[in-house]
């Protein structure tokens, strides 16, 4: 099924992961299969986290310090 603008609508994310992008924070969006399906770039981590919570009540405390892979 294709949306007003000619494009099928994005699925509902199952997971939100922040990740340092260059300058700034990736906020991605992520499938049942762990791929990022959306993302948007922040300056700050602070406001990566806010627009978590604005957009899916993801409070700062509920955030995870995950380790890189070696």
């Amino acid at each position: 099924m294709l949306g007003r603008a000619g494009m099928a609508p994005l699925p509902d994310p199952v997971a939100l992961r922040i990740l340092p992008d260059g300058a700034g924070f990736a906020l991605l969006r992520l499938d049942k299969a762990d791929a990022s399906i959306a993302h948007t770039w922040h300056p700050t981590l602070a406001e990566a986290k806010e627009v978590a919570a604005r957009a899916y009540g993801v409070a700062a405390a509920e955030w995870k310090l995950e380790n890189p892979p070696s």
